[in-house]
């Protein structure tokens, strides 16, 4: 499906433009035990060799948060990003989806900030201590959570908790705080009752938490009056526990985790689910209760913040559905919360169709215009939400205005737009501009289309129709701005003198250059004159931080056309800004388009060039929401990284059209791995043997060379995907020019071991490979990607291992595959398949025996009884027998994914033992579908790292790593 990325929510005030992983604490010594098959314990986790622990314990970086007028920022100290075991281990509740933590009333795991800095914007993160103003007052050593701006920047709120360690106090339901962010000081926004140590109100989180109504006004979702304990469960069972489908109804679902079991779970959900709504003046710290206890889910305000959207669920739950699927009722209510309207009922939806593009029945997607003070709009589904149902149109989109609803009960909403492909939402500019996107999964074609909302009858204007796989036309997405309220809505440029004249110019140039090209012949060189006018088409190039540097804008769209009097130099009709990736063979090459909509002309201000990889943010000049934006004087946050540094932010300022910039400096974060600092990175490409080319990153590790030391092992991490056609499965989507970002437990942390390192080799698996025939050798159902999973993915591993070999770069007999999840399930097909080709696999938290996952999984929309042979063919659970090289398998012991719950690993494991097969599994308590602790991450590296050194790699054992047969050898020393 395609994602679509407009910058629409609820108000923050503020703009979160950077998010960094974060240095891990000491671990301490912890032994577990796990069921089933004995496993050796070893003395508890382990640690990997420390060139590796060095990297994963890399210091922090802090996040920042503009404030609304961008003068001001936040500077937010993060933890290390590896919490210890204790804190995975606190209790935890597994309850119809989702998983709560029963002593804050607040999901579970929450990863938090250790305090808040507030810094002049003109400074460079990290800012100097003197520099900083430091929130202060609230309990030290707290935990903060849920920071945000007031809309008009005069408060910062956020909540505070107890870590619950050694000496602290108990843990208990969040604290909202707020602070001044002219001094620092900070208050509790709901202070305890005289006589009273307790505030008077805890938050609720569980599903929600707090949003501004305006600039001194929150809404908020705390703990009900009069919270009784939490219920316990019975010493005996009311009954045995019954699943009825006597109607007869249809159903399916996919293998959904943390249900629902019983009328105890159904009382636990419904405790710690519910909470009250209170309004608070954050001036005086006055409360008024707003909404009497319900399992409220959402509470959207107006932008203009005299409305409220508010969601809750109902009974009847379900034991085969999450609560995303729970009866809900969506009202619509003043703020001080009077019902204006019901907007939606929504009964239970266990029988949603598996398919994609499959979508609940009634209103959807309910919530307020960006561009407007008070207007609802919402989407339904024509077809009941099932794709298979064949309709037009498919989806229609409603709206209607709080004050008509308010007026009059019977207010009918306005149809604003239908679609053919299901509606994916509207992006909100003014009256006069919206843009509608529809797409549809089995085509993957995608419809950008625009109307006047104050005019929705008028003809709707097709902007794009592509398909969506096809990265090389991907035109980018439009650029928002902030509105008085707060929100954010499309960006409309307004034309200004220097810009025109630029675009005047450049017209000119190109009418100047098609006159000349039709002057002379075809097969004639092009003229000095056309050369000249087509340099005027060149692309900007990078430039040294900070400095102004003149380049060329290109002068054209995808389609070939150029700037014409008639568009863009017009100076009239609608100009956006357009940002993108800019794939193309080369790589991405992100850039800024102003686009005209009328002609669909683009004017390029801006493009990455090598040797850098840049990106464009937000826009930084957007302060004033009633001044036009220009294209002169326009600022945006851009990131620069090159491929041995690391990315920082700059604010870059557009003069003469994009000829001219100015750039500030943000952030100067020093390398996080100077040791990794002269590794080599190289984007390869090589053709499958069906022609289709692939593309992967082959790293090479400092100070390799490869006269001196020849052939390296070499680790394979990958992960496959589908595509509908060829052409998109081979185009390029990376660049030779980025950073390396190496993560916790990235196959690149083994560059510091001597290791070549494949990452990422595509592996696609595409529909269109194979002519589908019925018995009578007629043409029969369109071919599915997974028709020939096995054939295509061993077919793509093969070109990606005689490549590298070819290169003379790896050692052919020390290759070992790994993946995560999906490619946990890629790494033990691969094992079976094509045992040629790797010595040893790596298969992390995935999935093995699709027949556990009958009702589709990934991108199979299928059945098990639709395609048995395609279910049984790719799990590699029935390959036990024939899996000869040595599997490791690693899982969560609590993974919380659809599909991939532990009993996968476990009777995988217990099919492999049962043939004979060399293999190891390792369970990770309180561990989910991705590894968070310290010592569960750091013993997963461990195991890692030993395997391949022992069946893939140079030999370097650890005499404590215990294995069944080295536990057999008197001197602890490997059989072999």
């Amino acid at each position: 499906m395609e994602a679509y990325s407009f910058d629409r929510g609820r108000r923050t005030g503020g703009l979160s433009l950077l998010s960094t992983s974060h240095r891990p604490t000491t671990p301490f010594p912890l032994t577990t035990t796990v069921g089933g098959t004995p496993i050796r314990q070893g003395g508890g986790y382990k640690l990997p060799p420390p060139e590796i622990a060095s990297i994963v314990d890399a210091p922090a970086q802090p996040s920042l948060s503009y404030s609304p007028d961008r003068k001001t920022f936040l500077q937010l100290t993060r933890p290390p990003s590896l919490p210890p075991i204790f804190e995975m281990a606190r209790p935890e509740l597994k309850l119809a989806g989702l998983r709560v933590d029963p002593d804050l009333y607040a999901r579970s795991k929450m990863s938090y900030y250790l305090d808040i800095s507030i810094v002049p914007a003109t400074e460079v993160v990290p800012a100097p201590q003197e520099k900083c103003k430091t929130v202060s007052g609230y309990p030290a050593g707290s935990w903060l959570n849920y920071v945000s701006w007031s809309p008009d920047g005069t408060h910062i709120a956020f909540t505070v908790r107890s870590p619950g360690g050694p000496g602290d106090p108990p843990r208990k339901p969040l604290e909202l705080w707020l602070a001044d962010p002219a001094t620092g000081a900070c208050r509790p926004a709901m202070p305890a009752a005289p006589g009273s140590t307790e505030p008077r109100h805890r938050l609720n989180t569980v599903f929600d938490d707090y949003a501004w109504l305006d600039d001194s006004t929150l809404v908020a979702a705390v703990l009900p009056a009069g919270l009784t304990a939490p219920p316990s469960r019975p010493p005996l069972p009311p009954g045995p526990k019954i699943s009825d489908n006597t109607a007869g109804r249809k159903s399916q679902n996919r293998t959904w985790p943390d249900l629902l079991k019983d009328e105890y779970d159904i009382a636990l959900f419904e405790h710690y689910g519910v909470s009250e709504l209170v309004r608070l003046d954050v001036t005086t710290g006055q409360t008024v209760t707003i909404g009497q206890p319900r399992m409220y889910i959402e509470v959207d305000p107006s932008p203009d913040g005299q409305y409220l959207l508010v969601t809750w669920l109902e009974r009847p739950y379900s034991t085969a559905v999450p609560c995303g699927r729970f009866p809900r009722r969506t009202q619509l209510w003043r703020r001080d919360g009077s019902l204006v309207r019901e907007i939606a009922a929504l009964p239970l939806a266990e029988d949603i169709p598996i398919a994609f593009n499959s979508c609940r029945a009634g209103p959807r997607g309910i919530s307020w215009r960006d561009d407007a003070p008070a207007e609802i709009y919402w989407m339904e589904a024509q077809d009941g939400g099932d794709p298979a149902v064949e309709v037009s149109p498919r989806d229609v989109v409603y709206a209607l205005t709080a004050e008509a609803a308010a007026a009059s009960p019977d207010a009918a909403p306005r149809q604003i737009a239908a679609t053919d492909l299901r509606c994916g939402g509207v992006a909100w500019c003014d009256n006069d501009l919206a843009v509608v996107f529809e797409s549809w999964y089995k085509t993957r074609r995608s419809v950008w289309w625009r109307f006047s909302p104050s005019d929705p009858a008028a003809p709707k204007t097709i902007i794009f129709d592509r398909n969506y796989e096809d990265v090389y036309t991907d035109p980018g997405s439009p650029l928002t701005r902030r509105t008085e309220w707060g929100t954010y809505a499309i960006a409309r440029v307004t034309p200004d003198p220097v810009t025109l004249a630029a675009l005047r110019d450049a017209a000119a140039k190109a009418a100047a250059a098609a006159s000349v090209a039709s002057a002379g012949s075809a097969d004639e060189e092009p003229s000095p004159a056309a050369e000249s006018a087509a340099a005027a088409g060149g692309t900007n190039g990078g430039g040294p931080a900070g400095a102004l540097r003149t380049v060329v804008s290109t002068l054209h769209n995808g389609t070939g056309k150029t700037v014409t009097a008639e568009g863009l130099a017009s100076g009239q009709g609608t100009w956006l800004l357009f940002s993108g990736s800019g794939a193309s063979p080369e790589g991405n090459k992100p850039f800024l388009d102003l686009r005209h909509l009328e002609s669909g002309e683009t004017y390029r201000l801006w493009q990455s060039s090598p040797p850098a990889y840049e990106s464009m943010g937000s826009l930084m000049s957007d302060t004033d929401p009633h001044a036009p934006l220009t294209v002169e004087g326009m600022a945006l946050m851009m990131s620069r990284e090159t491929s041995t540094d690391p990315p920082q932010t700059y604010l870059r300022t557009f003069h003469d059209a994009g000829t001219r910039c100015e750039e500030r400096q943000v952030t100067n974060f020093p390398h996080p791995y100077p040791q990794l600092r002269e590794l080599r990175r190289e984007v390869i490409r090589y053709p499958r043997s069906d022609g289709v080319m692939l593309t992967a990153t082959l790293y090479l590790p400092p100070g390799y060379d490869q006269e001196t030391h020849g052939p390296l092992p070499c680790i394979f991490w990958a992960y496959p995907r589908e595509f509908k056609t060829k052409e998109a499965a081979g185009q390029m989507r990376r660049s030779p020019h980025q950073f390396t970002s190496i993560g916790s437990t990235s196959p690149t942390l083994w560059l510091t071991r001597g290791y070549a390192v494949l990452d990422g080799p595509t592996l696609p698996i595409v529909a269109d490979v194979v002519e589908s025939t019925d018995s009578s050798g007629s043409a029969g159902p369109p071919p599915e990607p997974n028709d020939t999973f096995i054939e295509q993915l061993t077919d793509g591993a093969r070109a990606a291992v005689n490549e590298v070999v070819k290169r003379g770069v790896a050692d052919p007999a020390r290759i070992s595959v790994g993946g995560h999840s999906y490619g946990a399930f890629m790494t033990a097909n691969l094992v079976a398949h094509a045992p040629d080709l790797f010595a040893a696999g790596i298969a992390r938290t995935g999935a093995y025996n699709r027949t556990l996952t009958p009702f589709g999984f990934q991108n199979e929309e299928r059945t098990l009884w639709q395609a048995p042979e395609v279910y049984s063919r790719m799990s590699p659970f029935m390959m036990a027998h024939k899996t000869n090289k040595p599997l490791l398998l690693i899982h969560g012991e609590d993974d919380n994914n659809p599909g991939t719950f532990p009993l996968q690993s476990e009777r995988f494991f217990q099919a492999l033992k049962g043939h004979g097969a060399t293999t190891r599994l390792v369970l990770l308590p309180h561990e989910s579908h991705g590894y968070r602790a310290y010592e569960s991450i750091m013993h997963c590296l461990y195991e890692q790292d030993q395997w391949i050194e022992r069946y893939a790699g140079h030999g370097r054992l650890d005499p404590a790593y215990q294995t069944e047969d080295s536990a057999a050898s008197p001197d602890g020393s490997a059989s072999e």
